[in-house]
């Protein structure tokens, strides 16, 4: 039985051979479609109101949005000015320099730190 598949499988692959290789084509072209429809090269004219359509489009796009801008982050807090935020932080400052002068921060820290805002 396995003598007699061997010839017949190759018979079969040479027979797929020989009708792969008649459906190729010579490799010459179609001198009518072997080529693309002649065209008229653009004048200035037409250079230059295309160039005007390609600016106003590329200006909105610039304008617009970009890709880093996707997300846009929320603030949580009102802005403050710089004169606000600093005394701010000078009031902060000394209440922390009362408690490190009666002793109430352990570790020398200050009540803005880490360990200290974790709730328990």
């Amino acid at each position: 039985m396995k003598k007699m598949l061997v010839p017949v499988g190759l018979a079969l692959a040479q027979m797929m051979v020989v009708s792969v290789a008649s459906a190729q084509s010579s490799g010459e072209a179609d001198p009518a479609q072997g080529k693309a429809r002649p065209t008229a090269p653009t004048t200035r004219a037409e250079r230059a109101e295309a160039r005007k359509e390609r600016r106003v489009d590329g200006a909105a796009a610039a304008r617009g949005p970009q890709m880093q801008e996707g997300e846009v982050r929320a603030t949580t807090a009102p802005k403050m000015s710089r004169e606000e935020r600093r005394a701010a932080a000078a009031k902060r400052r000394a209440a922390n320099r009362e408690a490190m002068k009666a002793g109430q921060l352990p570790r020398g820290g200050s009540n803005d730190a880490p360990e200290k805002q974790k709730k328990p």
